[in-house]
């Protein structure tokens, strides 16, 4: 239930409660950024409250959003209202995008390594602790918690690799390169700060090696009141052909391939024109990577771009909090692996929760759950 929320000031200090609303959504993802909606009548104090850049929190959940649009409207049924509505606290790495200037030269950043790590330090350097200019700091912004999820950068073969990027969003970036491993970040409230922290969901599916307590949704067990199965192949790729330095015949070339071959083959291109053949090291010494070295960073740039391109099996319920056995934030959690059966098309899948939205208006409580 979401019986209110918090709006915050500019400083993040709780100004004021919202417990009159005509309706609240909550809507979280495991990939990406969530975002919310409040609809509630127009009155002084909710104008006062509900203004661009103030932050909106619940006591019962982690996520913070940021106001970033107002709308009034005025309707029969309901009378003056005020929507106010923004995305959660991670977008702000939306506002800023990765490099390395030197002056008018950009060097390029390299992710090598443990995932985590590498992402959290891509973060800090370009909007926590810029060496080259500290006006792309962000006062509210700082690391959280290592999580110590032990996932490396690998090629294809699970092989260590490296990634490089010379430019591109901070935000579209490091979220590809954690979805690519399976993993999410969020940006947490605490002492005043937005702590940007790398998180895993827990698998609890049905014979999960962990031990962990199994989760199963079907309507059998009544804690799944509507389901719906989707397999979509549409938009799958299982082969990429990267193009790296150069121009035309001449520009350096990668294909990641396995044996698939006829109507099995779906190809892709992926432009890496930003990756380059010399970087600069931790010394500040150019170096020239070999044919091969290049070639291993074109390919981790075909994995990361193909990786979420696959054929998707997926079930979208709406799971009964009334009569059901588990209770979502406190049994599960978004990006967790649960088990979820329909025995009416024999259909039985390990599925990972990637939204729910949580929705509090006149009809009462509601929580659905998107998996895939």
């Amino acid at each position: 239930m979401i019986e209110y929320v918090e709006i915050r000031g500019l400083d993040t200090a709780v100004i004021g409660i919202i417990d009159t609303a005509k309706s609240i959504i909550w809507h979280t993802v495991y990939f990406g950024v969530g975002d919310f909606e409040i609809y509630t009548p127009v009155t002084p104090d909710n104008i006062a409250l509900l203004q661009i850049g103030h932050y909106v929190t619940r006591p019962d959940n982690a996520e913070v959003g940021i106001i970033e649009r107002i709308n009034v409207v005025d309707n029969v049924q309901d009378g003056t209202m005020i929507i106010a509505t923004g995305r959660f606290a991670k977008s702000i790495l939306d506002r800023r995008l990765i490099y390395k200037l030197s002056g008018s030269s950009n060097a390029a950043t390299i992710l090598r390594g443990n995932v985590e790590t590498a992402v959290r330090e891509v973060v800090k350097n370009n909007a926590i602790a810029c060496e080259f200019d500290s006006r792309r700091n962000i006062a509210l912004l700082a690391l959280g918690d290592l999580s110590n999820i032990p996932l490396k950068i690998v090629d294809g073969n699970g092989k260590a690799a490296e990634k490089q990027v010379s430019y591109g969003n901070l935000l579209e970036y490091t979220d590809s390169v954690l979805e690519e491993y399976g993993i999410a970040a969020t940006c947490l409230l605490r002492g005043g700060k937005f702590l940007y922290t790398v998180y895993q969901g827990i698998d609890r599916s049905v014979n999960n090696a962990e031990g962990n307590a199994p989760i199963i949704f079907s309507r059998e067990f009544d804690n799944l009141t509507s389901s719906e199965y989707l397999y979509d192949t549409k938009t799958e790729k299982n082969v990429a052909l990267i193009g790296g330095e150069g121009e035309g015949v001449n520009r350096f070339y990668s294909l990641i391939a396995k044996t698939e071959s006829d109507l099995n083959r779906r190809e892709m291109w992926v432009d890496a024109s930003s990756i380059t053949k010399t970087y600069t090291d931790e010394n500040d010494v150019e170096q020239t990577y070999t044919d091969d070295q290049y070639k291993t960073m074109l390919d981790a740039a075909g994995y990361q771009n193909i990786a979420p391109l696959v054929a998707t099996e997926s079930f979208n319920g709406v799971i009964d909090i009334t009569n059901g056995n588990y209770v979502y934030g406190r049994d599960f959690a978004l990006g967790d692996i649960v088990t979820v059966q329909d025995n009416q098309i024999g259909v039985y899948v390990n599925v990972r929760i990637r939204e729910a939205t949580e929705v509090q208006d006149e009809n009462g409580y509601t929580v659905e759950v998107k998996y895939q």
